[in-house]
């Protein structure tokens, strides 16, 4: 009881501790949290961490170079494993999810849009005789490979390789494999022709 109760005082220090710094405006916020957060990754290099962040399971996170993460945020590894390269960018509001398994490996020098979506697991829906959020979930990686652009309110799927410098239009949802150098729309994402 003495362990799980000490467990239990440990996380909530750490969830207190990472709201506050998340609240925390300006050139010192983004400082501090730089300073604690980079401590709690696998590895990180020089990172601009914007306010209202949240990072579930950061030590199965990995940001292997210069990384801007603007305002509000949301990263999840809890399951699963995250991995960002050089100079990629992740506009407000962006959402990565490996949680339940799978990761997600984004390549060099990737702008990634306002309200993006990743997610490597979907639910299982095929049993009408047990209820969907009890019939768990299927994990697959996500990899966009370098100098891939993502525009605002994409969401990619579990099991998508999106190739290098490929450029996916706002509000397409990602289903299938994207080849190198294609541009590609709608829902579900379709190539409508490839950057010369």
């Amino acid at each position: 009881m003495k362990k799980f109760s000490s467990k239990l005082l440990t996380n909530e220090v750490l969830i207190w501790t990472e709201a506050f710094l998340s609240s925390i405006p300006g050139k010192i916020g983004s400082g501090l949290r730089r300073f604690w957060f980079g401590r709690r990754f696998q590895q990180s290099a020089e990172l601009h961490i914007g306010r209202n962040c949240q990072f579930i399971e950061p030590r199965a996170m990995c940001f292997k170079g210069k990384t801007l993460i603007n305002d509000h945020c949301y990263f999840n590894a809890d399951g699963g494993a995250i991995s960002i390269g050089h100079q990629t960018a992740f506009n407000t509001g962006v959402h990565i999810n490996a949680a339940g398994g799978g990761s997600i490996i984004i390549g060099d020098h990737c702008p990634i849009g306002p309200g993006v979506v990743m997610r490597t697991a979907n639910h299982r829906f095929s049993r009408t005789d047990v209820i969907i959020q009890d019939q768990g979930h299927d994990p697959a990686d996500i990899v966009i490979e370098d100098d891939c652009w993502i525009g605002a309110n994409v969401v990619i799927l579990g099991g998508v390789r999106i190739g290098s410098g490929a450029v996916i239009g706002a509000g397409a949802v990602v289903t299938k494999d994207i080849p190198s150098m294609a541009i590609a729309l709608g829902v579900p994402a379709k190539v409508i022709s490839f950057r010369k």
